[in-house]
């Protein structure tokens, strides 16, 4: 386990005394949880408004006599109403899947052992292990601390790192900057300082992506439309004829027609299902908005290690110096053997996977840290990329301060001969070249009282640590299909840059040796130079965090839409700032999930790609199925309006509005869902843009013009309207096939047969047609209908 052993002192509470603790207080959230049912989700489930026409028509055919299509309408209300409960169903219950996976953990001490609990498990009296990178759960108090530094800037707004020392308070939602220790739990959930200013603004949900903004302003224009249309409907036939509820029944049969309710139901459904999905695979998105945007992603910015490669790290050997190099001290006694030195450099207890190579490496050696304990630990140094701890020997007190780090951090640091330094160059270019992965190794001993022990210079250079880190095999495959969607991969690394390119040539990256830039030679540019090499550049080697955000806000400025990977609180500020950023693996800190959109269970880089065109499919599907519903909404409109505002007889009646309402909802909801991508795979801007839509309006308008001709020139009103519904019918049916064509999936076909299913019905069983109030057709027109629908829906040809 990472973080200190528990202390005599403090065992923490027992898992009894929790669960009781727990049951009393409640869970440690800011907001009260809300069931899966809600009394608001069913009032507007109720009172849906195609839910309310059909009370409404269905009342009315009752008062005007029409008893059966009466009662049809009553029982027609539940099988609409279970639809969208199913759908809403499906949606929420992807969504609660999700965040029940996105759940924060927490180190505790429970029972006397460091355990691993949920976050909204912890309960007062609780002991918090504190952790580099770690967002706190709760309030309480510091019980012990070593170096602790917390980050206090969500409270206060002071992003200067805040000393914690034993005694001191620290608050929920700000995160561990350096050091460890244990703080004990006082106040959780609506108790902290974030739970009280949680009280006075609730929390909502996640605000709407411009999309989101842009459905629900459309679909509130149209229903303006749609009731000045019925308004006007209604007012032309109680004129004509004076019957006020036939006038009634007229304009809320429009109406219902003209609802466009499938839209913004068919963009959360689809978000939904797609978000769990890739919560299966491990992946992992907090938001609705995001799955859209993963679509989008025209950009990677990716690290190195353990995402383009495995992160399983062996030491080959430590490479000592080409030459014999001076001790610092060389009257101070036998300094330790580089392979001690090595460990004295990692954490005792490692959880970085490198210090775990070497500490399986050097394992025979252990035994060389008796007698000797830890004065300083010093965290990693962004700057020189380098980490030093000092130890001091009992009794002797001589000490000893060891260093690891960047090559070229360490060799800042150390005394060399003239020449050294360029024969060390010289190893590190030719093992870098191979894509090794390279640590500086360095020490400094000092007897007891001597000044200056601890300053990291005039250091005795000890070598080469030389790792493998072999290429994750499913990278490959994922550069080569970001390569024919058309994103493009910039690999971020704190690696030598020949390292990077061995790498990348491995990969399959295309780069051009202008595009290789390190984070030294970025400082030296001036603002306009550094911007073109964001840009144009693919590698970018010993990075810093600052220069991570300014990548991401130069491409971002340049008009892309960019994805950024990362685990550690240095990667926060970059994170929050992408499209999309992404959390990797489960040793990321807390508060690089917190900034993330995505979170990665796994460090793979085939993940993200897989997440990319997860959402191009998505994409893709809502645009065939959003193309489907404007092709079908523009006959069923004028369907329903021209025919009883000209005089013509009523075409459509309110159980014809319903039988095609429970045609449009399954089919605008599952026969498009999930179908695999097809054709090209670039990304797309719109949903659906002014031509797309002008064209399938356009096709609807043809649908429209056939099925209404076939309406007029029919010997009878019923039969007119059998012409009419198998012309609307046939048209679906070609639609869906020509729209799916090439997509690789049955449910197209499913769909199609369904509706010809539909037609075949009609035409045959001649007291389905009374029930439905349409009348005979001999063969030929019955086949005319279906070629002219043929027709219409053909020529909706979409892009696939």
């Amino acid at each position: 386990m990472n973080g200190p052993s528990p202390s005599k002192s403090h065992q923490g509470l027992s898992t009894k005394e929790a669960k009781q603790r727990y049951l009393e207080l409640g869970p440690n959230e800011l907001t009260p949880r809300h069931s899966d049912f809600r009394l608001q989700d069913l009032k507007r489930l109720l009172f849906d408004p195609m839910g309310v026409m059909l009370l409404s028509l269905g009342s009315l055919n009752l008062l005007l006599g029409n008893r059966a299509d009466g009662w049809i309408l009553f029982a027609a209300y539940i099988p609409i109403l279970s639809v969208d409960a199913l759908l809403e169903v499906r949606a929420g219950s992807a969504l609660r899947s999700l965040r029940s996976t996105l759940q924060q953990t927490t180190k505790v001490i429970r029972d006397g052992l460091i355990t691993e609990i949920k976050s909204l498990e912890i309960v007062r009296g609780d002991v918090v292990v504190f952790e580099e990178g770690q967002n706190l759960p709760a309030d309480g108090y510091v019980l012990e601390s070593d170096h602790l530094a917390v980050n206090e800037s969500a409270l206060t707004g002071e992003s200067l790192p805040v000393d914690k020392p034993p005694g001191s308070p620290f608050f929920g939602g700000t995160g561990v900057l350096q050091g460890r220790g244990l703080g004990l739990i006082e106040r959780t959930g609506r108790e902290t300082r974030f739970g009280m200013l949680a009280s006075l603004t609730e929390e909502t949900q996640t605000g709407e992506s411009p999309l989101q903004k842009r459905i629900r302003l459309l679909v509130h224009k149209v229903l303006w439309i749609a009731a000045f249309l019925a308004l006007l409907l209604f007012g032309v036939e109680l004129y004509r004829t004076g019957n006020f509820l036939r006038s009634l029944m007229a304009s809320l049969t429009f109406g219902m027609a003209a609802v466009p309710e499938e839209f913004p139901l068919v963009f959360t459904l689809y978000l939904s299902l797609g978000a769990w999905r890739l919560s299966r695979h491990g992946v992992l998105v907090k938001s609705l908005p995001r799955v859209e945007t993963l679509g989008s992603v025209e950009v990677i910015c990716t690290d190195k290690t353990g995402t383009l490669t495995e992160g399983s790290f062996q030491v080959e050997e430590l490479l000592p110096p080409p030459d014999p190099l001076p001790e610092t001290h060389p009257s101070e006694g036998i300094v330790p053997a580089p392979e001690i030195v090595a460990l004295f450099a990692c954490e005792r207890d490692p959880v970085d996977s490198m210090e775990s190579a070497i500490h399986e490496k050097f394992k025979s050696d252990l035994s060389g840290l008796q007698g000797w304990e830890l004065i300083s630990d010093r965290p990693f140094d962004s700057t020189r990329k380098t980490m030093a701890h000092l130890w001091r020997e009992t009794p002797s007190g001589r000490t000893i301060l060891a260093l690891k780090g960047a090559p070229e951090g360490i060799l800042a640091g150390c005394s060399l001969l003239p020449g050294q330094r360029e024969k060390i160059q010289i190893q590190i270019e030719k093992l870098a070249g191979q894509g090794k992965r390279l640590l500086g190794l360095a020490s400094k001993t000092a007897a007891k009282g001597e000044p200056g022990a601890s300053e990291e210079v005039g250091l005795q250079f000890l070598g080469l640590l030389v790792f493998s880190d072999p290429v994750r095999p499913s990278a490959k495959n994922a550069v080569a299909e970001c390569e024919k969607a058309g994103i493009e991969i910039k690999m971020l690394t704190g690696d030598h840059p020949l390292t990077a390119h061995a790498v990348a040539d491995e990969l399959g990256i295309r780069h051009a040796h202008t595009g290789l830039h390190t984070g030294e030679e970025l400082e030296r540019m001036d603002l306009e130079s550094r911007n073109r090499a964001y840009l144009e550049g693919s590698i970018f080697s010993r990075v810093k965090p600052e220069q991570k955000h300014e990548l991401v806000k130069s491409l971002k400025a340049a008009g892309k839409i960019v994805a950024m990977t990362g685990d550690g609180m240095n990667d926060a500020p970059a994170l929050k700032l992408a499209d999309i950023g992404i959390s990797m693996g489960k040793t990321a800190t807390d508060t690089a999930r917190g900034a993330a959109q995505m979170v990665l269970m796994e460090n793979d880089f085939g993940g993200i790609v897989e997440a990319v065109l997860e959402g191009r499919k998505i994409f893709c599907n809502l645009k065939r199925s959003f193309s489907y519903l404007i092709f079908f909404h523009v006959p069923v409109i004028l369907l329903a309006l021209l025919p009883p505002f000209f005089a013509w007889g009523d075409l459509l009646l309110p159980i014809h509005i319903l039988l095609l309402e429970l045609v449009v909802h399954p089919v605008s909801a599952f026969t498009f869902e999930n179908l695999p991508l097809s054709g090209t795979q670039k990304k797309e801007r719109t949903l659906l843009d002014s031509r797309d839509a002008a064209r399938h309006a356009l096709a609807g308008l043809l649908l429209s013009g056939l099925a209404l001709a076939g309406f007029r020139l029919a010997p009878g009103v019923d039969s007119g309207r059998s012409m009419a519904l198998t012309t609307l019918l046939a048209g679906n049916i070609a639609y869906v096939l020509i729209s799916t064509r090439g997509a690789r999936s049955g449910r197209p076909m499913k769909t199609a047969l369904a509706l010809a299913g539909l037609l075949l019905i009609g035409a045959l069983f001649g007291s389905v047609s009374t029930f439905l109030h349409l009348g005979p057709m001999d063969p030929l027109p019955w086949a005319a209908s279906i070629l002219t629908g043929f027709l219409a829906g053909f020529c909706a040809k979409t892009k696939g």
